[in-house]
């Protein structure tokens, strides 16, 4: 288990949301051209972001399949079939114990808190910063949490109970995770990650 697909949806969809602001930044600001021009970005930063996680879901799904044994061809065809964009929308249903919140209603909020910073304060290259920083974070936890759901969803597959918490190792890890590492959990009952961008993993404990 990695992280390597969820890195460079996350690089693609930062790319492309900072082309987006940074044209915000260009407009005359009208009550009706702010609404309109940031409504946009947002639905399209969402749209952009369903389809990184799809890819990111089933490449993960894929790569958890082979490890455990299952031939490429096999667990391609697996992930076109388990991981769809029903899939997708189910994980962004779900309420998250990290970001204490749900994704499109929490989306809804940081869009219209974009308006109101935008038609009140003139400080507005600022305050279009802040809320692509605020949005960017959101969406990248997210495309972490497609690897691990579908890793966890290849596992139950392939009838693994238990996983092993093992973190990166390195000086980056924070107090919270080092104390899990190396804990064995069932797979019914894995903690969620800890923090935004954990890089922990979960390995299949045979």
């Amino acid at each position: 288990m990695n992280y390597k697909y969820a890195d460079i949806a996350i690089k693609d969809m930062n790319r492309r949301n900072l082309v987006a602001f940074n044209r915000l930044k260009q407009l005359k600001f009208d009550e009706l051209n702010v609404l309109k021009a940031i409504a946009d970005v947002y639905e399209k930063a969402v749209r952009r972001a369903k389809r990184r996680y799809l890819s990111v879901a089933r490449w993960s799904y894929i790569e958890a399949l082979i490890a455990l044994g299952v031939l490429e061809e096999d667990a391609k065809k697996r992930a076109n079939e388990e991981i769809t964009e029903d899939y997708i929308v189910e994980m962004l249903d779900e309420y998250d114990p990290v970001t204490l919140y749900l994704f499109t209603p929490e989306i809804d909020r940081k869009k219209q808190r974009c308006v109101e910073a935008l038609m009140s304060t003139p400080k507005k290259n600022e305050s279009l910063d802040r809320s692509l920083k605020l949005l960017t974070l959101q969406l990248a936890h997210y495309a972490d949490k497609a690897v691990i759901q579908s890793t966890l969803s290849a596992y139950r597959e392939m009838g693994i109970k238990k996983v092993r918490w093992v973190t990166q190792g390195d000086e980056k890890v924070c107090e919270i995770c080092e104390d899990l590492d190396g804990n064995v959990y069932r797979i019914d009952k894995v903690p969620p990650p800890q923090h935004y961008r954990c890089r922990c993993e979960l390995e299949p404990v045979k």
